[in-house]
Protein backbone atom coordinates (compact mmCIF):
# COMPACT_ATOMS: atom_id res chain seq x y z
CA UNK A 1 0.00 0.00 0.00
CA UNK A 2 1.27 3.38 -0.88
CA UNK A 3 2.06 5.74 1.98
CA UNK A 4 0.27 8.68 2.26
CA UNK A 5 2.77 11.91 1.70
CA UNK A 6 2.74 14.30 5.07
CA UNK A 7 3.67 17.74 2.78
CA UNK A 8 0.24 19.39 2.57
CA UNK A 9 0.30 20.27 -0.86
CA UNK A 10 1.40 16.18 -1.85
CA UNK A 11 -1.46 15.34 0.48
CA UNK A 12 -4.05 17.27 -1.80
CA UNK A 13 -2.78 15.72 -5.49
CA UNK A 14 -2.99 12.67 -4.01
CA UNK A 15 -6.74 13.10 -2.60
CA UNK A 16 -7.26 15.13 -6.19
CA UNK A 17 -5.63 11.67 -7.74
CA UNK A 18 -8.08 9.40 -5.96
CA UNK A 19 -10.35 7.27 -7.92
CA UNK A 20 -13.72 8.76 -6.26
CA UNK A 21 -13.05 11.81 -7.65
CA UNK A 22 -14.59 10.35 -11.08
CA UNK A 23 -17.91 9.88 -9.26
CA UNK A 24 -18.20 13.53 -7.87
CA UNK A 25 -17.85 14.23 -11.38
CA UNK A 26 -19.36 12.66 -14.04
CA UNK A 27 -22.92 12.35 -12.42
CA UNK A 28 -23.05 15.95 -12.61
CA UNK A 29 -21.62 15.95 -16.21
CA UNK A 30 -24.29 13.18 -17.22
CA UNK A 31 -27.08 15.91 -15.64
CA UNK A 32 -25.55 19.29 -17.88
CA UNK A 33 -25.38 16.83 -21.12
CA UNK A 34 -29.38 15.47 -20.42
CA UNK A 35 -30.60 18.99 -20.01
CA UNK A 36 -28.68 20.93 -22.43
CA UNK A 37 -29.57 18.28 -24.83
CA UNK A 38 -33.47 18.34 -23.64
CA UNK A 39 -33.50 22.37 -23.87
CA UNK A 40 -32.34 22.76 -27.17
CA UNK A 41 -35.20 21.96 -28.69
CA UNK A 42 -36.66 25.53 -27.31
CA UNK A 43 -33.35 27.36 -26.71
CA UNK A 44 -31.70 26.44 -30.30
CA UNK A 45 -28.23 24.55 -30.54
CA UNK A 46 -26.00 27.78 -29.72
CA UNK A 47 -28.08 29.51 -27.22
CA UNK A 48 -28.24 25.76 -25.04
CA UNK A 49 -24.29 25.13 -26.05
CA UNK A 50 -23.49 28.72 -24.17
CA UNK A 51 -25.25 28.30 -21.60
CA UNK A 52 -24.38 24.69 -20.65
CA UNK A 53 -21.17 23.59 -22.35
CA UNK A 54 -19.05 26.59 -22.68
CA UNK A 55 -18.82 28.21 -19.34
CA UNK A 56 -17.27 27.79 -15.49
CA UNK A 57 -20.38 28.75 -13.72
CA UNK A 58 -23.91 28.01 -14.39
CA UNK A 59 -26.52 30.19 -12.32
CA UNK A 60 -29.34 28.54 -10.88
CA UNK A 61 -31.49 31.13 -9.86
CA UNK A 62 -28.60 32.76 -7.51
CA UNK A 63 -27.38 29.83 -7.14
CA UNK A 64 -23.84 28.76 -9.17
CA UNK A 65 -23.28 25.54 -10.14
CA UNK A 66 -20.53 23.84 -11.59
CA UNK A 67 -20.26 24.36 -15.11
CA UNK A 68 -18.56 22.06 -17.82
CA UNK A 69 -15.83 23.51 -18.07
CA UNK A 70 -14.75 23.28 -14.24
CA UNK A 71 -16.42 19.67 -14.24
CA UNK A 72 -14.36 18.71 -16.94
CA UNK A 73 -10.67 20.49 -15.47
CA UNK A 74 -11.43 18.09 -12.67
CA UNK A 75 -11.67 15.15 -14.35
CA UNK A 76 -9.10 15.93 -16.59
CA UNK A 77 -7.01 16.94 -13.41
CA UNK A 78 -8.29 12.87 -11.50
CA UNK A 79 -7.19 11.00 -14.74
CA UNK A 80 -3.41 12.70 -15.17
CA UNK A 81 -2.54 12.95 -11.60
CA UNK A 82 -3.76 9.15 -11.01
CA UNK A 83 -1.76 8.25 -13.99
CA UNK A 84 1.32 10.01 -12.71
CA UNK A 85 1.30 9.25 -8.90
CA UNK A 86 -1.25 5.89 -8.48
CA UNK A 87 -0.41 3.76 -11.50
CA UNK A 88 1.15 0.50 -10.95
CA UNK A 89 3.64 0.37 -13.55
CA UNK A 90 4.11 -3.63 -14.15
CA UNK A 91 3.40 -4.85 -17.54
CA UNK A 92 0.41 -6.48 -17.11
CA UNK A 93 -1.32 -3.06 -16.26
CA UNK A 94 0.54 -1.74 -19.70
CA UNK A 95 -2.97 -2.28 -21.33
CA UNK A 96 -4.88 0.15 -18.81
CA UNK A 97 -2.18 2.77 -18.64
CA UNK A 98 -2.17 2.80 -22.67
CA UNK A 99 -6.03 3.39 -22.65
CA UNK A 100 -5.90 5.62 -19.62
CA UNK A 101 -3.58 7.88 -21.57
CA UNK A 102 -6.14 7.38 -24.34
CA UNK A 103 -8.29 8.86 -22.09
CA UNK A 104 -6.22 11.81 -21.43
CA UNK A 105 -5.55 12.58 -24.88
CA UNK A 106 -9.08 12.71 -25.73
CA UNK A 107 -9.79 15.29 -23.24
CA UNK A 108 -6.77 17.41 -23.70
CA UNK A 109 -8.46 17.33 -27.33
CA UNK A 110 -11.67 18.43 -26.18
CA UNK A 111 -9.83 21.97 -24.43
CA UNK A 112 -7.46 22.15 -27.68
CA UNK A 113 -10.86 22.31 -29.79
CA UNK A 114 -12.85 24.39 -26.95
CA UNK A 115 -9.87 27.56 -27.19
CA UNK A 116 -9.07 27.10 -30.99
CA UNK A 117 -12.28 25.68 -32.98
CA UNK A 118 -14.09 28.22 -35.45
CA UNK A 119 -17.70 28.14 -36.11
CA UNK A 120 -19.05 30.00 -39.07
CA UNK A 121 -22.47 29.52 -41.44
CA UNK A 122 -23.18 29.76 -44.65
CA UNK A 123 -26.83 30.62 -46.08
CA UNK A 124 -26.44 29.50 -49.94
CA UNK A 125 -29.52 29.63 -52.04
CA UNK A 126 -30.28 27.23 -54.79
CA UNK A 127 -27.98 28.24 -57.75
CA UNK A 128 -25.76 30.31 -56.10
CA UNK A 129 -22.56 29.68 -55.50
CA UNK A 130 -20.28 31.64 -52.30
CA UNK A 131 -17.09 31.30 -50.81
CA UNK A 132 -18.19 33.48 -48.03
CA UNK A 133 -18.85 32.40 -44.14
CA UNK A 134 -20.50 34.40 -41.16
CA UNK A 135 -20.25 34.32 -37.57
CA UNK A 136 -23.14 33.10 -35.79
CA UNK A 137 -23.04 36.16 -33.16
CA UNK A 138 -19.81 38.34 -34.14
CA UNK A 139 -21.12 41.67 -35.67
CA UNK A 140 -19.40 44.77 -36.60
CA UNK A 141 -19.55 48.28 -37.55
CA UNK A 142 -17.69 49.48 -40.43
CA UNK A 143 -17.04 52.99 -41.93
CA UNK A 144 -15.02 53.77 -44.86
CA UNK A 145 -13.33 56.50 -45.85
CA UNK A 146 -12.92 57.17 -49.66
CA UNK A 147 -12.79 53.74 -49.99
CA UNK A 148 -10.65 53.47 -46.72
CA UNK A 149 -11.74 51.48 -43.60
CA UNK A 150 -11.26 53.79 -40.54
CA UNK A 151 -12.74 52.11 -37.92
CA UNK A 152 -14.27 48.98 -37.23
CA UNK A 153 -15.98 48.69 -33.92
CA UNK A 154 -17.35 45.16 -32.62
CA UNK A 155 -21.20 45.38 -31.76
CA UNK A 156 -20.40 43.84 -28.41
CA UNK A 157 -18.17 46.71 -27.60
CA UNK A 158 -20.59 49.19 -28.89
CA UNK A 159 -22.63 51.15 -26.12
CA UNK A 160 -25.02 54.05 -26.17
CA UNK A 161 -23.21 57.22 -26.77
CA UNK A 162 -21.02 58.73 -29.26
CA UNK A 163 -18.25 56.89 -31.11
CA UNK A 164 -14.68 57.98 -30.96
CA UNK A 165 -12.40 58.84 -33.50
CA UNK A 166 -14.91 58.99 -36.29
CA UNK A 167 -14.65 62.38 -38.47
CA UNK A 168 -18.09 63.64 -37.84
CA UNK A 169 -20.35 62.85 -34.72
CA UNK A 170 -22.43 59.88 -34.97
CA UNK A 171 -24.30 59.22 -31.60
CA UNK A 172 -25.64 55.43 -30.83
CA UNK A 173 -29.10 55.55 -29.69
CA UNK A 174 -30.28 52.25 -29.13
CA UNK A 175 -28.60 48.61 -29.66
CA UNK A 176 -30.50 45.22 -30.30
CA UNK A 177 -29.08 41.93 -29.93
CA UNK A 178 -32.24 40.66 -31.44
CA UNK A 179 -34.55 42.38 -33.16
CA UNK A 180 -37.82 42.66 -35.24
CA UNK A 181 -38.53 45.10 -38.41
CA UNK A 182 -41.53 47.67 -37.45
CA UNK A 183 -43.12 50.03 -39.30
CA UNK A 184 -41.70 53.55 -38.41
CA UNK A 185 -45.17 54.98 -37.89
CA UNK A 186 -45.42 52.15 -35.43
CA UNK A 187 -42.65 52.76 -33.23
CA UNK A 188 -42.78 53.96 -29.71
CA UNK A 189 -40.26 56.35 -30.39
CA UNK A 190 -41.59 57.65 -33.39
CA UNK A 191 -41.24 61.50 -33.81
CA UNK A 192 -42.04 63.66 -36.52
CA UNK A 193 -39.78 66.99 -35.52
CA UNK A 194 -36.81 64.33 -36.14
CA UNK A 195 -35.42 63.87 -39.43
CA UNK A 196 -35.13 59.71 -40.55
CA UNK A 197 -32.79 59.21 -43.22
CA UNK A 198 -32.27 55.94 -45.50
CA UNK A 199 -34.18 53.10 -43.96
CA UNK A 200 -34.99 54.97 -40.85
CA UNK A 201 -37.50 56.96 -43.19
CA UNK A 202 -39.87 53.83 -43.43
CA UNK A 203 -38.05 51.02 -40.79
CA UNK A 204 -37.70 50.95 -36.70
CA UNK A 205 -36.29 48.30 -34.66
CA UNK A 206 -37.76 46.83 -31.81
CA UNK A 207 -36.04 44.60 -29.24
CA UNK A 208 -36.95 41.58 -28.68
CA UNK A 209 -35.50 37.84 -26.72
CA UNK A 210 -33.10 35.55 -28.34
CA UNK A 211 -34.27 33.23 -31.02
CA UNK A 212 -33.33 29.21 -30.87
CA UNK A 213 -31.25 29.55 -33.97
CA UNK A 214 -28.50 32.81 -34.20
CA UNK A 215 -28.17 32.19 -37.71
CA UNK A 216 -31.52 33.58 -38.74
CA UNK A 217 -31.53 36.74 -35.62
CA UNK A 218 -31.27 40.11 -36.97
CA UNK A 219 -28.87 42.73 -34.96
CA UNK A 220 -29.66 46.22 -35.84
CA UNK A 221 -28.49 49.90 -34.08
CA UNK A 222 -30.40 53.00 -34.49
CA UNK A 223 -28.25 55.72 -34.41
CA UNK A 224 -27.59 60.10 -34.97
CA UNK A 225 -25.20 61.48 -37.24
CA UNK A 226 -24.33 65.22 -37.47
CA UNK A 227 -21.46 66.99 -38.81
CA UNK A 228 -21.98 65.89 -42.58
CA UNK A 229 -24.03 66.56 -45.36
CA UNK A 230 -26.68 63.82 -44.35
CA UNK A 231 -27.54 64.36 -40.82
CA UNK A 232 -30.69 62.72 -39.24
CA UNK A 233 -31.55 59.66 -37.43
CA UNK A 234 -30.38 56.00 -39.31
CA UNK A 235 -30.58 52.69 -38.36
CA UNK A 236 -28.14 49.62 -39.95
CA UNK A 237 -28.76 45.40 -39.30
CA UNK A 238 -27.97 42.70 -40.46
CA UNK A 239 -28.18 41.87 -44.10
CA UNK A 240 -29.03 45.68 -44.89
CA UNK A 241 -29.71 46.13 -48.70
CA UNK A 242 -26.98 48.60 -49.35
CA UNK A 243 -24.67 51.04 -47.20
CA UNK A 244 -25.34 54.31 -45.88
CA UNK A 245 -23.37 56.72 -48.19
CA UNK A 246 -22.74 60.06 -46.37
CA UNK A 247 -20.33 63.24 -47.52
CA UNK A 248 -18.13 65.83 -45.58
CA UNK A 249 -16.24 68.35 -46.60
CA UNK A 250 -16.01 66.57 -50.06
CA UNK A 251 -15.14 63.10 -48.29
CA UNK A 252 -17.29 60.28 -49.00
CA UNK A 253 -17.82 57.89 -46.28
CA UNK A 254 -19.85 54.69 -45.99
CA UNK A 255 -21.29 53.00 -43.06
CA UNK A 256 -22.07 49.23 -43.14
CA UNK A 257 -23.00 46.96 -40.21
CA UNK A 258 -23.64 43.21 -40.42
CA UNK A 259 -21.99 40.09 -39.22
CA UNK A 260 -18.27 39.51 -39.53
CA UNK A 261 -16.93 37.71 -42.43
CA UNK A 262 -14.33 35.53 -43.69
CA UNK A 263 -13.50 33.61 -47.25
CA UNK A 264 -12.79 30.09 -47.77
CA UNK A 265 -9.97 28.88 -49.95
CA UNK A 266 -12.89 27.44 -52.59
CA UNK A 267 -16.41 27.90 -53.12
CA UNK A 268 -19.61 26.21 -52.48
CA UNK A 269 -22.21 25.99 -55.30
CA UNK A 270 -25.62 24.68 -54.17
CA UNK A 271 -26.91 22.38 -56.90
CA UNK A 272 -29.89 21.26 -54.97
CA UNK A 273 -31.49 21.38 -51.80
CA UNK A 274 -33.81 17.90 -50.86
CA UNK A 275 -36.25 18.00 -48.30
CA UNK A 276 -38.17 14.86 -47.11
CA UNK A 277 -40.89 14.68 -44.57
CA UNK A 278 -43.01 12.71 -43.02
CA UNK A 279 -45.64 11.10 -44.75
CA UNK A 280 -48.88 13.01 -44.37
CA UNK A 281 -47.15 16.16 -42.88
CA UNK A 282 -44.53 18.94 -43.28
CA UNK A 283 -41.99 17.87 -40.27
CA UNK A 284 -38.90 16.89 -41.91
CA UNK A 285 -37.37 13.66 -41.74
CA UNK A 286 -34.12 14.33 -43.56
CA UNK A 287 -32.73 16.97 -45.71
CA UNK A 288 -29.48 17.14 -47.76
CA UNK A 289 -27.72 19.44 -50.00
CA UNK A 290 -26.33 18.62 -53.39
CA UNK A 291 -23.35 20.97 -54.12
CA UNK A 292 -20.17 21.44 -56.31
CA UNK A 293 -17.10 22.33 -55.05
CA UNK A 294 -14.85 24.48 -57.03
CA UNK A 295 -11.26 25.03 -56.22
CA UNK A 296 -9.57 27.54 -58.22
CA UNK A 297 -10.19 25.57 -61.84
CA UNK A 298 -11.01 22.36 -60.27
CA UNK A 299 -14.70 21.32 -59.43
CA UNK A 300 -15.93 18.36 -58.63
CA UNK A 301 -19.45 17.16 -56.82
CA UNK A 302 -20.47 16.32 -53.51
CA UNK A 303 -23.17 15.86 -51.34
CA UNK A 304 -23.92 16.93 -47.47
CA UNK A 305 -26.29 15.12 -45.15
CA UNK A 306 -27.40 15.81 -41.62
CA UNK A 307 -24.95 13.10 -40.52
CA UNK A 308 -22.56 12.75 -43.44
CA UNK A 309 -20.26 16.40 -43.11
CA UNK A 310 -17.87 16.85 -45.89
CA UNK A 311 -14.48 17.57 -44.95
CA UNK A 312 -11.98 19.61 -46.85
CA UNK A 313 -8.69 21.59 -46.30
CA UNK A 314 -9.01 21.99 -42.31
CA UNK A 315 -12.64 22.83 -42.84
CA UNK A 316 -15.96 20.39 -41.79
CA UNK A 317 -19.35 21.45 -43.48
CA UNK A 318 -22.14 20.03 -41.50
CA UNK A 319 -25.85 19.91 -42.83
CA UNK A 320 -27.53 22.45 -40.37
CA UNK A 321 -30.64 23.88 -41.57
CA UNK A 322 -32.60 25.34 -44.14
CA UNK A 323 -34.91 28.27 -45.18
CA UNK A 324 -37.85 27.48 -47.61
CA UNK A 325 -40.43 30.45 -49.40
CA UNK A 326 -42.47 30.40 -52.22
CA UNK A 327 -39.82 30.03 -54.65
CA UNK A 328 -37.07 29.72 -52.89
CA UNK A 329 -35.02 27.52 -51.24
CA UNK A 330 -31.76 27.82 -49.33
CA UNK A 331 -29.38 25.86 -46.94
CA UNK A 332 -27.09 26.69 -44.32
CA UNK A 333 -24.50 24.64 -43.54
CA UNK A 334 -22.17 24.97 -40.09
CA UNK A 335 -18.58 25.10 -41.17
CA UNK A 336 -15.88 24.07 -38.41
CA UNK A 337 -12.03 24.84 -38.66
CA UNK A 338 -10.90 22.68 -35.37
CA UNK A 339 -7.14 22.22 -35.32
CA UNK A 340 -8.06 19.74 -32.74
CA UNK A 341 -9.43 17.29 -35.17
CA UNK A 342 -6.58 14.55 -34.98
CA UNK A 343 -6.88 14.33 -31.28
CA UNK A 344 -10.59 12.53 -30.90
CA UNK A 345 -9.03 9.97 -33.13
CA UNK A 346 -5.76 9.27 -31.39
CA UNK A 347 -7.41 9.53 -28.25
CA UNK A 348 -10.57 6.50 -29.34
CA UNK A 349 -7.54 4.60 -30.94
CA UNK A 350 -5.44 4.32 -28.39
CA UNK A 351 -8.32 3.83 -25.76
CA UNK A 352 -9.15 0.55 -27.95
CA UNK A 353 -5.85 -0.51 -28.63
CA UNK A 354 -5.48 -0.06 -24.06
CA UNK A 355 -8.07 -2.30 -23.44
CA UNK A 356 -7.53 -5.04 -26.14
CA UNK A 357 -4.07 -5.35 -24.72
CA UNK A 358 -5.20 -5.24 -21.08
CA UNK A 359 -7.34 -8.35 -22.48
CA UNK A 360 -4.75 -10.44 -24.32
CA UNK A 361 -2.42 -9.59 -21.09
CA UNK A 362 -5.21 -11.21 -18.58
CA UNK A 363 -5.86 -13.75 -20.85
CA UNK A 364 -2.02 -14.91 -20.85
CA UNK A 365 -1.80 -14.69 -17.54
CA UNK A 366 -4.56 -16.98 -16.64
CA UNK A 367 -2.95 -19.50 -19.44
CA UNK A 368 0.35 -19.22 -17.79
CA UNK A 369 -1.03 -19.70 -13.90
Amino acid sequence: MAKTPQNPALKLLHRLADADMAFWTLPPLMLLLVAGTIVQRWMGLWPAIDTFFSGFIIWFGPLPLPGAYTLLGLLSLNLILKFLLKSDWRLIKSGIHLAHLGAIILLFGGLITAISAKEHYMLIPEGDETPYIYSYTDRSLTIYKDGTEILRRPFKNIRKGALENVPFTLKITDTCKNADILKREDSPAYDTDQTYQGMANFMALKCRTRGPEPETDLTGLEFEISGTDQDGIYIAFDGMPQPIELTKDGQSFRIMFGKDQDVLPFSIKLDDFVEQTYSGTNIARSYHSDITIRDESTTWPARIEMNEPLRYKGYTLFQSSFEKAPGFEATILAVVQNKGWIFPYLGTLLLALGLLLHLVLVVYERKVR
